[in-house]
């Protein structure tokens, strides 16, 4: 399987970012590439050649302490064409994109489908579930994977989801959150430049990151959200953020109060 560098998909061993507690073995059978580097991606199924299993991808470069980079038209459709080559599957994690960026695959606007998606958090509306989408050639081999969990037959979250699905389609949850969040970012940007302040807003707008220019350490990051969630605004200094189909536009107004009182105090603070 290829995955890109730096990209998280969960706790699980084969992929949490600390190796304590993990063997080696838990790791192998995996080859890194760098996210949106085609070249890169290449000597990755090179170096596999037809032993290549599985390419796994996230819609967007999520990475914690980093820019978000949405994916290259050109990088998508080669993961495509590098799958359909070597028989392999593309698996797309919506865990975070899921119902934020797309109804469907965040990559469909691109003209590239998955075999495989990964969701979750959304999906249920904060209820425990997860799921896996896919294409039909799968279906027969998904069936004979065994699998088995507590829960796996609880039918309120199985409801909750596709209640979830229903609203999301008819409300317009997708453009609905990425309006306020164009609101919220235009706002942050006039009040940063209004105090000289350098910040990247990166990622969609309705799963925002903000990052502070020369900040390495994170200093006015933390600072700057320390400062908001004092007047009850929570913002993340170094993850991305995530806004859904409850916020409001009193509440952006709200918190374009208060990220101002909060640009204001780091302005003071000469940090």
């Amino acid at each position: 399987m290829l995955r890109a560098r730096g990209s998280y998909h969960g706790s699980a061993p084969w992929c949490t970012p600390r190796p304590d507690g993990v063997l080696s073995e838990d790791r192998e059978h995996q080859i890194l590439f760098e996210y949106n580097d085609i070249e890169s991606l290449d000597a990755a199924a090179e170096t596999a050649g037809d032993d290549l299993a599985a390419i796994l991808v996230s819609p967007i470069r999520q990475d914690v302490f980093r820019d978000m980079e949405p994916p290259g038209p050109a990088f998508a459709h080669r993961v495509r064409e590098l799958c359909d080559r070597l028989s392999a599957t593309l698996i797309l994690d919506e865990v975070r994109t899921g119902l934020r960026v797309a109804h469907g695959c965040s990559w469909e606007e691109l003209g590239v489908r998955p075999d495989l998606s990964a969701w979750g958090k959304s999906i249920a509306n904060g209820y425990a579930l997860s799921a896996v989408a896919g294409s039909e050639p799968l279906r027969e081999a998904a069936r004979r994977v065994y699998g088995t969990g507590s829960f796996w037959f609880g039918a309120v979250p199985m409801a909750a989801s596709l209640a979830t699905i229903e609203i999301a389609k008819r409300d317009g949850v997708t453009e609905h959150i990425h309006r306020l969040g164009s609101e919220m970012r235009v706002g942050i940007a006039v009040q940063a430049k209004s105090y000289s302040i350098g910040l990247r807003q990166t990622g969609p707008a309705q799963m925002p990151m903000i990052l502070f220019d020369d900040d390495p350490d994170r200093v006015r990051g933390n600072f700057w959200t320390s400062e908001a969630i004092k007047h009850g605004v929570y913002l993340h200094p170094w993850h991305n953020m995530f806004l859904c189909a409850a916020h409001t536009e009193a509440e952006i107004a709200r918190t374009l109060e208060v990220t101002e009182e909060a640009f204001a105090a780091l302005s003071r603070s000469g940090l």
